[in-house]
């Protein structure tokens, strides 16, 4: 018989690194995206006549930075190591979280107030002078 509350609890946990890098991962393609616009945006004003004439340019979007607040159950669990005849040589712990919403809080009778509060801050640097020459 499948227990769908043990299903929705791994969907809920994650490394916390997998979930910054998620994070990361998602305001890197919102960039890309709000990029891709401009140029579709200019490359319409210049292909169109009445609109080139006017040295109209598109409007970039850029994001600096992004503040994040997540409110989390913070649980750490031990994964094997091996090594390559796959014994065991030790156990390095993971750091994992869980984001605090309904579902959780009902699935485990989770107190709010015994919660984790994780800040972090992505934000945008220059490219490194190797990478503009490359």
């Amino acid at each position: 018989m499948i227990n769908y509350g043990e299903e929705i609890g791994e969907v809920l946990i994650t490394p916390l690194s997998r979930l910054l890098g998620e994070i990361g991962r998602s305001v890197a393609e919102t960039q890309r995206a709000l990029d891709r616009n401009s140029i579709k945006t200019q490359i319409e004003i210049d292909e169109e006549k009445a609109l080139s004439e006017y040295d109209i340019q598109a409007t970039w979007y850029h994001i600096p930075e992004v503040d994040l607040e997540l409110k989390m159950s913070l649980t750490v669990k031990l994964e094997e190591e091996r090594d390559s005849k796959n014994r065991i040589r030790g156990y390095r712990p993971v750091l994992n979280a869980s984001p605090l919403n309904a579902s959780y809080n009902s699935l485990y009778s989770y107190d709010v107030q015994g919660s984790s509060c994780i800040k972090a801050k992505i934000v945008s640097i220059p490219a490194s002078s190797k990478v503009r020459e490359g």
